[in-house]
């Protein structure tokens, strides 16, 4: 980022090393995620990321209902609550315990309900005020089981726990850069 400083999307000298750079970047997440280089999206936070994928998947994948947790990144909740507002969009949120662990098996009983389009469920791997982690692939199956699409903020767990896309099911992805020494400003 200190030499690579052209636009990745020139034709430029400049602007082609830099789209050489971030192409190997996307590379080396997507080897690691066990994802295609295809799947791999940057943007300018995980906070970005998590809203596109919300608001995207309201507007363009047809999901007209969302069931997340109270415990949620302000920035999740916020974008919850605009969708809601304006898109008409039911958000719905699970069970949670005293210590912030989401109740399974509540989400279990949310996504028996029929609803007219698709159902996202939104949900953080690992808690970043309570320390709380949910069971991945736990989650992954029930969201499979429902045909739920499902969306994971992996912003604290990202590079210190493994993910496997290939093997559990996660429709949408949002970490940070900086969580796993990584420069500031990236999310993907």
């Amino acid at each position: 980022m200190e030499s690579e400083y052209g636009n990745p999307s020139s034709i430029h000298a400049h602007g082609r090393k830099a789209r050489s750079v971030v192409k190997k970047k996307k590379k080396t997440i997507a080897h690691i995620l066990n994802a295609s280089i295809g799947e791999i999206f940057f943007t300018g936070s995980a906070s970005e990321a998590n809203n596109m994928v919300l608001k995207m998947s309201v507007l363009s994948r047809g999901v007209t209902r969302i069931i997340t947790s109270p415990t949620e990144h302000p920035c999740v909740l916020n974008a919850c609550s605009y969708l809601q507002q304006y898109h008409g969009t039911g958000i719905e949120f699970i069970k949670v315990d005293h210590r912030g662990n989401i109740d399974p098996t509540h989400l279990e009983i949310l996504l028996q309900k029929e609803v007219d389009g698709k159902t996202l469920v939104s949900v953080m791997h690992g808690n970043n005020e309570t320390g709380t982690m949910i069971d991945l692939d736990e989650i992954s199956d029930i969201c499979k089981n429902y045909s739920a699409l499902f969306h994971c903020d992996t912003v604290q767990t990202i590079g210190k726990y493994p993910i496997d896309l290939a093997r559990t099911n996660i429709s949408f992805l949002s970490a940070s850069a900086h969580k796993f020494h990584g420069p500031k400003g990236v999310g993907f």
